[in-house]
């Protein structure tokens, strides 16, 4: 199976496959088996399960991803 780059998955995406990986885990698959099942590579199995092990399912939420508004302008806002 070819492995997904988790980078370029939706947010919605990014949250169904991290609910995925937990539930595989918590039925008893091991990492090595949730990466051959899910198509994912093993650091981003290995990440939704520390994200889950630390803070639970509302863990698992991916933030919202880029630059913030008005982040790496060359001009202050006085300035402009």
């Amino acid at each position: 199976m070819e492995k997904e780059d988790a980078r370029k998955q939706t947010l919605l995406e990014l949250h169904t496959r991290r609910k995925q990986v937990v539930r595989l885990h918590r039925q008893g698959l091991g990492v090595m088996g949730i990466v051959k099942l899910s198509g994912l590579s093993w650091p981003a199995v290995n990440a939704a399960l520390k994200l889950f092990n630390e803070g639970g399912w509302t863990a698992l939420q991916p933030k919202a991803r880029g630059k913030e508004t008005g982040n790496g302008r060359a001009l202050s806002k006085e300035q402009e």
